[in-house]
């Protein structure tokens, strides 16, 4: 049992519900919330932050409607918005970089303690979400080839029946495969987790619980 992907999923699940159920807005809270959010954003890789601009589309969708409600009621209050922006702000970046904390190393612990049957859909569902992403960012390939002009290497729709005749050929076959398998469910072999922790992140594992203790301690839970 890999005790390592255990202690990642746990306390990640932990420092979601820290952040953003936690009602009492101290100066504590606002340093462990601003060190998970440090911590996690370490584990995002640098090609992939630009995923971290959908914060300021979501700060400002809730402020404008804090801002509202408050005019309507003739009670706004600043510091209310701020606080909400910076609490959106960290369990943002937290969810976004467990997806990399974690990895597939933490998502093969989860599944394998399953039943068969919970564990193909996932599996297959993880399947199926990664081909969309895939064919999704080959889309914004496309367009973004087509919107500059001076790009030599374009990424071209296919034009010709024959070929989306075959590529609806093997999506089928892929529907037929998970098909078979739902009907041999005892056949899943038990999925084999190969990783090698780095010092970072028995560091980073030291940090969370450290701080999640100090904040049980100084909010009088233990």
């Amino acid at each position: 049992m890999p005790v390592i992907e255990w202690f990642k999923i746990i306390i990640t699940l932990a420092v979601l519900i820290f952040c953003s159920l936690v009602s009492e807005m101290s100066l504590m809270w606002f340093i462990s919330c601003s060190a998970f959010s440090i911590i996690y954003f370490k584990y995002i890789p640098v090609h992939q932050r630009h995923s971290l601009l959908i914060i300021i589309p979501l700060i400002a969708t809730i402020a404008i409607m804090q801002l509202v409600t408050g005019i309507i009621i003739s009670q706004c209050n600043i510091a209310m918005m701020l606080r909400t922006a910076f609490r959106i702000a960290c369990i943002t970046v937290i969810v976004i970089g467990s997806r990399f904390f974690i990895g597939i190393s933490g998502f093969k612990a989860l599944i394998n303690i399953l039943p068969q049957t919970l564990k193909l859909f996932l599996l297959m569902f993880a399947r199926i979400l990664y081909t969309l992403l895939r064919l999704n960012r080959m889309i914004v390939y496309q367009i973004q080839s087509r919107i500059n002009l001076k790009s030599n290497a374009k990424y071209y729709i296919p034009k010709y029946y024959s070929i989306a005749f075959v590529s609806n050929q093997f999506y089928s076959l892929a529907n037929y495969r998970n098909g078979i398998l739902s009907r041999t469910i005892e056949t899943i072999p038990d999925i084999i987790i190969h990783s090698s922790q780095s010092m970072w992140e028995y560091i980073s594992i030291t940090l969370i619980i450290v701080l999640l203790l100090i904040n049980c301690f100084y909010m009088g839970i233990i």
